[in-house]
């Protein structure tokens, strides 16, 4: 996932969002899953956290190279 650089035109805007949707509920359903196994409230949170901590330091190592 990748905001495009430049300006940002209104059907690119609404990929970018059907794009994070997409994963939020991807992630949301693989949560819903492992909270219903680890029953911890926070869980869900963790794994959104997590992910996006993975998604932008994939995005800061492509940046610097």
């Amino acid at each position: 996932m990748e905001l495009p650089s430049g300006p940002i035109t209104r059907a690119c805007a609404k990929r970018f969002q059907e794009v994070v949707a997409s994963y939020i509920a991807r992630v949301w359903m693989e949560g819903m899953s492992k909270h219903q196994v680890a029953n911890s409230s926070s869980s869900l949170c963790n794994v959104l956290q997590a992910e996006f901590a993975r998604v932008s330091s994939k995005e800061m190592n492509s940046a610097q190279n």
